[in-house]
């Protein structure tokens, strides 16, 4: 097209931006973006979006926040998907204090967050240890489920759940991630096997392997099947293979 004269549009060079990058190629990805510049084709909402969600499941924190500063100085307006993009990469690079700054700037200007944003913060948070901050988050969630069925309110899932539980697991603190199972069970939703899983793990850790085969006992009565991390967790748990292998039929 640029051979013959025509200079490409912003929609196309949308295309073409994220096909690169699906592609994985990068510095490719980088001279097109020069080139749109140089075109004088003003990049719209669009580009953005796809430059920042792009450049944030790269991890590259840097250059996805540059381009999120060049839209806002555009005054161009970022999709709650894109927020959430910026959380996850802030997450994956320890600075959830940002994340945090951000949902405030986000609430600032009018803008709910959705289900999946909070997930991502409260995933964030216990990925980074702040199990406690995650939790206040599912609390803020509850708070914010006023009227659902108009619209208003966050209510969370078995997402949000599943990954406190994994969190406080991970950490040992066996009576909040079961309390936590209490209140997914409030909230109406049944565990699953990472609900398990977690719980199961957890319980090993402590070298609590008597409790573990007891919930094992109650998933599997509950038609979930366990998988190769039940077992293995299973087996540290026991820290005795043969043993656990005379009793590793639940019924």
């Amino acid at each position: 097209m640029v051979k013959i004269g025509i200079v490409p549009s912003v929609a196309t060079y949308n295309l073409l931006i994220h096909a690169l990058f699906l592609d994985g190629r990068m510095a490719e990805t980088d001279d097109l973006v020069k080139d749109v510049g140089e075109k004088r084709v003003l990049p719209d909402c669009i580009t953005y979006n796809i430059l920042i969600n792009d450049y944030c499941r790269a991890e590259n924190a840097r250059k996805a926040f540059k381009f999120y500063d060049e839209m806002l100085s555009r005054g161009l307006q970022p999709t709650t998907v894109t927020y959430t993009s910026l959380i996850k990469v802030l997450g994956k690079r320890y600075r959830m204090k940002e994340a945090d700054d951000l949902v405030v700037e986000i609430l600032r200007k009018g803008i709910l967050p959705d289900l999946i944003m909070f997930n991502a913060l409260i995933d964030g948070h216990c990925a980074n240890g702040n199990v406690e901050r995650a939790f206040d988050i599912l609390m803020e969630m509850n708070k914010m489920n006023v009227q659902p069925d108009e619209g208003r309110g966050i209510k969370p899932d078995h997402i949000s759940y599943n990954t406190l539980i994994s969190g406080y697991s991970r950490r040992g603190d066996m009576d909040d991630a079961f309390r936590v199972r209490d209140d997914m069970f409030s909230g109406g939703f049944n565990p699953t096997l990472l609900t398990y899983n977690a719980l199961i793990q957890g319980l090993c850790k402590k070298q609590e392997g008597v409790l573990a085969e007891e919930l094992l006992k109650e998933m599997v009565s509950k038609g979930i099947t366990p998988d190769d991390s039940t077992y293995l967790a299973l087996i540290e748990g026991i820290g005795d293979v043969d043993s656990f292998l005379g009793r590793k039929d639940p019924s």
